[in-house]
């Protein structure tokens, strides 16, 4: 053995065994780095969730996407790997962070050591605000072009008629509008009730992320046809009977409400009623019939109740009875004489302005004098003088007091008071 190992061509060989043995060592790490290094890829993994820790219960955090694209590098086997299998984790940790503005890293988790892993955006600006909640009315949306022709929302009602908002703090503060909002095919023409969904908006009607509790409510929407409310005149037509003098006639009705088309309605700002005097005997309440103006659907009330006072004369005989035995009180007694058919002027009116008799109908009263039977008797129709003072009037609906110029030893008293008229350009 010692003359073995004392050979040099034994040692030669032996150390040239061990370089050849070391080279090829060598040579296939330098081979297989060679051959790693070429397998390594670069992939993306789109739209994973990011996680948020925080206080949810008394925080909001607003700027953190709900999704971002991963960028990740290395060894084909892991990068296939970690797409397959997605047990890999993003998140932003807010737990320690005041109230306020930051800028904070997306972080990772589970991903190999041996993958580069880049997100896409690496950081994100985000906003930590209180958490309040608060209580808001909410507002019926609805467009009325829903409506079918000629027909009006009257009411509308919504249940619960306030809902509670939670939110961050700031964004609370810009609530601008709470609406329940109308969906519905156009020509709604009667009443009905839907579930409306509520939107939250700013003033510049921008909708806001906030939490609605409710999310829908009840609506129930009155909807009929269009109407007015218009006043009622009474109109006197005929001649009352003979020795029958029409003092008063009231009504116990002051408007009703008409229906039908717009354009119909809108034109009319009176409901004339004409009562037939020469059908009226005596005093008392009577019901008269409303007629309904052309073009008008129907009337609130189909009649309405009126109150006749009147003053019979005494017959002939009577008169003639009451004159022998008080022949000397007679000239001193007191009666009513009634003139129908009084026509009212109008005085002042400006030359370039023209005027129509609204009530009385066709500028037509009836005229009372009281006073004593012989000055009655001397009182001629070109006597006396009916008119209205339009001096100052102007275009439009004009109110004026009756006014009456006659002998000064009788009481006069017409049958309206006032007249209505409708003034326009001549």
């Amino acid at each position: 053995m010692d003359r073995m190992m004392n050979n040099p061509w034994l040692l030669r060989i032996i150390t040239l065994t061990f370089a050849i043995l070391l080279f090829v060592s060598v040579k296939s790490d330098i081979e297989s780095d060679n051959q790693n290094s070429s397998s390594k890829t670069i992939d993306m993994i789109r739209e994973v969730p990011v996680e948020i820790y925080y206080d949810d219960e008394n925080l909001v955090v607003t700027g953190v996407p709900d999704t971002v694209d991963v960028n990740i590098e290395g060894p084909t086997q892991l990068v296939t790997s970690a797409k397959i299998m997605k047990d890999y984790k993003l998140f932003v940790d807010l737990r320690e962070l005041p109230i306020g503005e930051h800028r904070v890293a997306i972080s990772n988790e589970n991903f190999s050591e041996k993958l580069k892993v880049r997100t896409d955006p690496v950081y994100v600006n985000v906003v930590i605000e209180e958490r309040i909640t608060q209580e808001f009315k909410v507002d019926l949306d609805m467009n009325e072009n829903l409506l079918a022709e000629n027909y009006v929302l009257k009411s509308s009602s919504v249940e619960p008629k306030t809902v509670t908002i939670t939110g961050a703090k700031s964004i609370i503060q810009s609530i601008g509008y709470v609406k329940a909002t109308i969906s519905s095919e156009k020509g709604i023409n009667k009443t009905f009730e839907q579930q409306a969904s509520v939107r939250v908006l700013d003033l510049d009607l921008n909708k806001l992320d906030v939490s609605v509790e409710p999310r829908t409510v009840q609506v129930k929407l009155t909807v009929e046809e269009y109407s007015k409310e218009v006043p009622i005149s009474i109109v006197r037509k005929g001649t009352p009977k003979a020795g029958l003098t029409i003092n008063n006639i009231s009504k116990d009705t002051e408007t009703v409400r008409i229906y039908g088309p717009r354009a119909t309605v809108d034109k009319i700002d009176r409901l004339n009623v004409d009562v037939d005097v020469s059908k009226i005997e005596k005093a008392g309440t009577f019901d008269v019939k409303l007629t309904q103006p052309e073009g008008i659907t129907r009337i609130s009330q189909e009649k309405i109740e009126v109150k006749v006072d009147v003053t019979e004369a005494p017959s002939t005989t009577e008169a003639e009875e009451t004159v022998k035995e008080e022949d000397t009180s007679a000239s001193s007694e007191i009666i009513e004489k009634s003139f129908p058919g009084m026509k009212i002027a109008i005085k002042g009116l400006p030359e370039e302005l023209e005027s129509k008799f609204n009530v009385p109908a066709d500028g037509v009263v009836v005229l009372v004098g009281k006073g004593t039977a012989e000055a009655l008797e001397k009182v001629q129709s070109g006597d006396i003088s009916i008119y209205v003072d339009a001096q100052n009037s102007e275009v439009g609906e004009a109110i004026l007091p009756i006014q009456i110029d006659g002998p000064s030893n009788i009481e006069w008293q017409t049958s309206e008071s006032e007249a209505k008229l409708t003034i326009i350009e001549a």
